[in-house]
């Protein structure tokens, strides 16, 4: 699990530098971004240190090969 002061400070840059174009931005402001820290076989792991389904993944493999 990563430190209150590392998550923190990724997702001020992930608020700095990236663009996620399939969000609505005025709900993406008000929110602290998801921090994903690893991914073992159909599950991502943030920061602290919950698991998700990574459903979407799918999505690119077939769009983009």
């Amino acid at each position: 699990m990563a430190s209150p002061t590392r998550t923190a400070r990724l997702q001020a840059e992930d608020h700095r530098h990236l663009w996620h174009p399939f969000t609505q931005q005025r709900e993406w402001e008000q929110e602290p971004p998801l921090i994903i820290e690893r991914g073992r076989g159909v599950y991502l792991e943030d920061t602290d240190g919950h698991r998700y389904l990574d459903g979407v993944s799918s999505l690119w493999v077939n769009l983009h090969g």
